[in-house]
């Protein structure tokens, strides 16, 4: 066994490919006819959400968060979270490590976000929760970590009622679900256009039971091993999956 241990650390060399191994684990695949989505599994307590650094700066890019994090935490995942608005301020709620950086919208309007019902993924307690804004609102919730998008794709186990199958709006998208046995998933078209129909009714194939539209077209991620080209097109709430052991 120390051979195969002794071996195993040579040939993979160093922490990063250690890592590499590590994300690769948790990353897969499906395939729904034009549509392959790339799903990632993500424990709750290793999710965090950037905007801002601790000079009040937005991160803005995968790439700026990337190297910000890796001095202390080994990055699993990085990806684009939620939409903003013109002023590059989240579209609705955002909470960092407890603190609410922005409020609740409950505001009606044009777009993804105000299609209804829009919803919030949170995590509370290092236990994930995706709910509508309504239900949201209701509960006694108090997040370490929250986002809020839209719309809900995915409402226990059915799929938003707003959603036909003819709308005309293909785009390159990303989303965050939960399964019936809470399992955090975040997803990736990384081949194919789909509506929010389509896209729906492939997180359904995938076992999704509720599930939370973040955003589209400029949606991308950063997977050691898998995804390692990073961009600097611009955004605004960004999530993390970092290993809880810091370097």
């Amino acid at each position: 066994m120390k051979k195969t241990i002794r071996f195993l650390t040579a040939l993979l060399g160093s922490s990063s490919l250690l890592m590499s191994v590590s994300a690769l684990a948790e990353y897969r695949t499906f395939n729904d006819g034009n549509i392959t989505y790339g799903i990632f599994q993500a424990k709750p307590e290793e999710v965090q959400l950037h905007w801002k650094d601790a000079e009040g700066n937005d991160y803005q890019s995968l790439t700026r968060l990337k190297n910000a994090l890796e001095d202390s935490y080994n990055v699993k995942m990085i990806m684009n979270a939620g939409i903003y608005s013109m002023n590059n301020v989240p579209a609705g709620l955002w909470i960092e490590q407890g603190k609410e950086l922005n409020a609740l919208n409950t505001k009606s309007g044009k777009g993804n976000f105000h299609v209804q019902p829009n919803g919030v993924f949170a995590i509370a307690g290092n236990k994930p929760y995706i709910l509508t804004t309504a239900a949201y609102q209701k509960s006694k919730l108090k997040p370490d970590f929250a986002l809020q998008s839209g719309p809900m794709l995915i409402i226990h186990g059915k799929m938003n009622p707003q959603f036909r199958a003819s709308l005309e709006s293909y785009h390159k998208r990303n989303a965050v679900c939960l399964t019936k046995q809470n399992e955090l998933l975040f997803l990736m078209t990384i081949k194919g256009e789909p509506n929010l129909y389509t896209l729906s009714q492939g997180l359904l194939k995938i076992g999704c039971y509720d599930a939370l539209y973040l955003d589209g077209t400029i949606s991308n991620w950063y997977i050691p091993g898998q995804f390692n080209t990073l961009h600097w097109k611009r955004f605004v709430g960004m999530i993390s999956v970092l290993d809880v052991n810091k370097k």
